[in-house]
């Protein structure tokens, strides 16, 4: 089993430095799909353009409530920098995900409780529609990042996909979060190890952890950064935290 001490042990003599792959030009596309319901969901998939090049090694990052895909600071550019393909999906009522069937503007704040329960199927609609709508492979080997709702959606979407990720990394995860409930979906992952991190002095995501290791099956590593801030906000407040996040990844992801 991996062990948080491998990738902290890792860091001390991490060099970054892009690899010759990772240095091509980064392609980027708009994804824009249709949930079941109608709701409009969009999406960005970006990875280096490497020629010959058919299978990438991908990480979605799901965001935090009331956030959205732009907040992910410098975490995004150093995966792309490592050669992963990424994933940043808005989700309904954030971002540019705004649109309902009827063309109506939505904002999350207007949500009720059964459209938030809808993240973990919109999750794998945009996935899927990748999936099948390009000649390159991204979900043989993969990871998600989720950070508080995007945590609960991660888990949810985990054990729910068919194709599953190798493991997910879950800043300042939750027990119930707008009605997506966690713990018996976290019971049902069986193959993917996990990271969850947790603010300085943020008692409520340490019981968190505490609580969901006791339904966990495999690895649930727990990592406490510098920062004192929860959420997506963690990496803007401590500048090596993308870097961590990277390494752990990078034992289960190839380049």
């Amino acid at each position: 089993m991996k062990r948080l001490i491998i990738i902290l042990t890792l860091f001390l003599i991490f060099i970054n430095i892009l690899p010759s792959d990772a240095a091509s030009k980064i392609v980027k596309k708009d994804i824009k799909v249709v949930a079941k319901d109608g709701f409009a969901l969009t999406a960005i998939l970006e990875y280096p353009n490497v020629k010959g090049k058919s299978e990438y090694s991908t990480v979605v990052l799901l965001h935090s409530l009331g956030y959205s895909s732009e907040w992910w600071g410098d975490l995004p550019k150093k995966l792309l920098a490592q050669g992963y393909a990424v994933v940043l999906i808005d989700f309904r009522g954030h971002g540019n995900s705004v649109y309902n069937a009827k063309l109506n503007r939505v904002s999350w704040t207007s949500l009720k409780k059964s459209a938030f329960v809808k993240y973990p199927d919109d999750v794998i609609t945009v996935l899927d529609y990748i999936k099948n709508e390009n000649k390159r492979e991204f979900f043989k080997n993969w990871a998600i990042v989720g950070s508080d709702l995007g945590a609960s959606t991660a888990i949810c979407t985990t054990s729910k996909i068919s194709y599953k990720p190798d493991t997910l990394v879950l800043l300042s995860p939750e027990i119930n979060s707008k009605g997506v409930y966690v713990p018996v979906k976290l019971a049902e992952i069986t193959n993917t190890d996990i990271l969850t991190i947790t603010g300085t002095n943020d008692s409520t995501g340490l019981n968190n952890y505490e609580y969901l290791s006791k339904f966990a099956q495999g690895t649930f590593e727990s990592y406490i950064p510098s920062s004192r801030s929860t959420g997506m906000l963690m990496l803007k407040n401590d500048n090596t935290l993308s870097d961590t996040i990277t390494q752990w990844i990078g034992q289960y992801l190839k380049g």
